[in-house]
Formats: C-alpha cells, sequence, structure tokens
C-alpha cells in the first residue's frame, strides 16, 4: 500500500529512530509498503520516518541510465544499518529528498562505504558500495540518525548581474534557494533595448530580498571589479543587463560568469534575440546557460529549454515566457554544473546567427511593406520602437492586426500622433482613409 511521505518540518524526521528487534509479518508489511512508496514517487530510496515509522529500515532501488552513465542501484533492504567504513576521497553531487520536493543542493560524501545490517528477514549482510550506490545509502541512513537534506546544506556565494525583466524570475528564484547566498546585485538604468531609462524591475526584487545593490553605468571600473570580488563569488549569474563584461570580470568568480540568453544559441546571438525571433518566423524558441566569454553569446552551452511558438506571440509575451522559463532552467541546471556533471559543449559556429539593437525607424512600414512583415514587426516592437506609418503628414502607430482565414491582413488597432489608442473602425470613420500594405 503507498504511504504519505512527510514533508519538511514534519517532527518524526527529527525524531530518533529504534531497533527493529521483531521481524514478523508486520515488519514485512512495512517494507513492502516502503518499496511500493518510493516507486509510486519515482524516488530512488526511502527511509522509514518518511512515512511516520521510527524504525531502522530504509529501503533504495534505481534502474540506472546507461546514456548517462548512471549505474544501477539494487533493490536494497537495509535494517538496523551501520556504516563502517567511509573512503577518504569525497565528491560534491547534487542530491534531492522525497521529504523536500523540489530542493536540490550540493552535498559532499565519502565515495566508498562499506554499510552492514540486517535484510528483512534478520540475516545479517555487509555491503561495499561506491559512486551513487554509496550515496543513496549514506542519504537514508542519516534519515535514521534524524539527519535532513538541509543538514547538510552549504550556501553558493553568488552575485547577480542584470537590469532588464527577464531576469527578474531567475534573481527571485535565487533569492528563495537555500543553497545560494546572494552577496551583490548589479544592474544598471541603461536599457540595452530601447535605450532608454525606465523602471528597474531588478532593483525592486533586490530591494524585496535585502540584497545589496550596485547601480553603475559602467560594470567594468576598478572600483566595481574590486567591490565585486570582495564577495568571493564562487559564480555569477547575468541576465538582460546591457553592458559588455570584460574579462578582469568574466574570470574571477572559480565557476564563471553564467548568462541567461532568450533563444536557442547559437541562433539570434547578441542585443534583441526576442525580436528577431519573431520578425524571423520562428517556429519554436527557447532559453540557454552558456558560460559568458569576451565573444559575445558565443560561449560553452550549459543547457536549454526551448517552447514551441503559436505565431501570434508579442515581444513582451515571449520575454515574460522566457524569464519564467530561465529561472527553472537555471535551478535545475546550475547545482549539477556546479558539481561538474554537467559539462558545457562549446557551440556550433557555422550554424551562429546575429541580431542588432533596432532603432526607431525600424518601425515604419508603408503601403509597399508586405502584409507579413508589417504583422511581425507590430508584435516584435510592442514595446519599442512600435509600428507606425504616415498618412497625410501625420503619423499614424499600428498596435493591434491579425490575418483571417484567408490570410488577409486585418487591421485591429491604432493610434494616431498626439491621439488616443482607437479601434481601426473608429479610426477610419474619423479619417476617411484606409491602411492597405504589400500594394
Amino acid at each position: 500500500m503507498k504511504l504519505n511521505i512527510r514533508k519538511t518540518d514534519d517532527p518524526i524526521l527529527r525524531k530518533p529512530t529504534d531497533e527493529v528487534v521483531e521481524f514478523d509479518m508486520e515488519l514485512q508489511k512495512l517494507i513492502d509498503d516502503m518499496i511500493e512508496t518510493m516507486r509510486a514517487d519515482n524516488g530512488i530510496g526511502l527511509a522509514a520516518p518518511q512515512i511516520g515509522s521510527s524504525k531502522k529500515i530504509f529501503v533504495c532501488e534505481f534502474t540506472g541510465d546507461k546514456e548517462a552513465g548512471v549505474p544501477e542501484v539494487p533493490l536494497t533492504v537495509l535494517v538496523n544499518p551501520k556504516i563502517t567504513h567511509y573512503s577518504k576521497e569525497q565528491r560534491r553531487m547534487v542530491e534531492g529528498c522525497l521529504s523536500f520536493p523540489g530542493l536540490e543542493i550540493l552535498v559532499k560524501r565519502p565515495s566508498m562505504i562499506t554499510i552492514e545490517g540486517q535484510d528483512r528477514y534478520g540475516k545479517k549482510i555487509k555491503i561495499d558500495a561506491d559512486d551513487l550506490y554509496a550515496r543513496v545509502m549514506q542519504h537514508e541512513n542519516d534519515h535514521l540518525n534524524s539527519t535532513l537534506l538541509i543538514d547538510h546544506l552549504k550556501e553558493v556565494n553568488a552575485v547577480f548581474i542584470g537590469t532588464g525583466s527577464l531576469g527578474v524570475s531567475a534573481l527571485e528564484a535565487m533569492a528563495t534557494d537555500p543553497q545560494y547566498k546572494i552577496k551583490l546585485v548589479v544592474t544598471s538604468d541603461f536599457n540595452a533595448v530601447s535605450r532608454k531609462v525606465k523602471k528597474n524591475l531588478i532593483e525592486e526584487v533586490a530591494g524585496k530580498y535585502k540584497l545589496p545593490i550596485i547601480k553603475t553605468k559602467n560594470i567594468n571600473t576598478p572600483e566595481n571589479i574590486a567591490k565585486i570580488k570582495k564577495m568571493n563569488p564562487e559564480v555569477i549569474v547575468m541576465a538582460d543587463f546591457g553592458q559588455i563584461i570584460k574579462s578582469d570580470l568574466l574570470n574571477l568568480p572559480k565557476h564563471g560568469v553564467i548568462n541567461i540568453h532568450p533563444s536557442l544559441l547559437p541562433l539570434h546571438r547578441g542585443a534583441s534575440p526576442i525580436q528577431q525571433t519573431i520578425l524571423d518566423g520562428d517556429k519554436k524558441s527557447g532559453v540557454s546557460l552558456i558560460v559568458a566569454g569576451e565573444k559575445m553569446d558565443a560561449g560553452p552551452i550549459i543547457s536549454q529549454v526551448f517552447f514551441k511558438l503559436t505565431s501570434s506571440e508579442t515581444s513582451t509575451i515571449l520575454k515574460d515566457y522566457a524569464a519564467h522559463a530561465s529561472a527553472s532552467l537555471l535551478l535545475n541546471s546550475l547545482p549539477y554544473y556546479l558539481a561538474g556533471d554537467l559539462k558545457p559543449y562549446a557551440q556550433k559556429e557555422s550554424k551562429a546567427t546575429y541580431t542588432r539593437l533596432f532603432k526607431y525607424e525600424d518601425g515604419f512600414v508603408d503601403k509597399n511593406t508586405d502584409p507579413i512583415t508589417v504583422e511581425r514587426k507590430i508584435r516584435a516592437f510592442d514595446d519599442w520602437p512600435k509600428v507606425h506609418t504616415m498618412v497625410e503628414d501625420r503619423e499614424i502607430q499600428i498596435t493591434a492586426a491579425h490575418f483571417d482565414p484567408d490570410h488577409k491582413l486585418i487591421i485591429d488597432r491604432v493610434k494616431p500622433a498626439g491621439k488616443n489608442e482607437m479601434t481601426y473602425e473608429d479610426f477610419q470613420r474619423g479619417y476617411h482613409t484606409e491602411l492597405t500594405f504589400g500594394a
């Protein structure tokens, strides 16, 4: 029977466990229920306190992953276990726990152990284990000694660099994850896309979590480098910053500068990947985590996530989606990268494409612009520089449009210069003109 797993602060997880004396049918049923519960919850180990029993019992099992080089863990039942030998060699690996869903942290443990105890029927057994097998049994044995995953927590010193909204979710995710200690947030008032000062959401998040912050127009000054170095960061995470990072800073942290880029690199390197994704009519997009180098967006890839597009996304919508996706990707990938289990790989230079900063003039369309370009520009430039055309010396912004079933471009909303936004029907009635494209 599948049992409920006790979570986080349940007091039984801290209660001392008792030696098993009777190897009766009641014990056999408990062990069978533990195995069923472990398998049902996709775990690779489970200790008796996790299902509400203060007995010295744990079970473990894993089918292995040949492609990833992860060895099999045979179904093991240990009663009254005791680790009698630890190797001097230790390794940091990422661990999770069924009692702490969603939490994955780096834990340093001996690579090999010898563990003794009894099987489910009371027969004495001795197991020499290494790699994952040794780690799982150490983890489960911790439960029997009232030691939990969070007790192994060692904070990773980190610095976060960002300005635009792409990095908001990632910063918030790191600020609320107990394994990261954000020592400093660096931001600026310069927006690389719109080239103007906007409300700085990164600064707001830093304030919300009481994180130290630097606002600067040049992160590479000796003073700023010295301040960041003083924080002794093991890793720096960067998103949507808008400034070039030079080698003095790139080489400062042990694990480098990790850049969040909203495209499937090597596609759309540069300052405007989201706008270019829409302008090119891409059928899918994504987020890449890379180790930043001196060449823009060309560093080795740590991990990527992709998502399909519907051809209706605006830049604002796509950026918001990418921001949330990047936070999940970062939390799921960074521990494995820091542990050395996730090896960055080089980008294919032959596949690289590039973007540029868009100017106000890029938003202009006229009667000769084909309808597909007009519609894509409206979505790509919804934040800036907007799409505009001229009607009798008056500038008209086109704020929304769509294609009907016959693939005819339908203008939905416009904003004449100096006027409020209005429906296209109201515009036609008031200005006695039509906007036509692809003539």
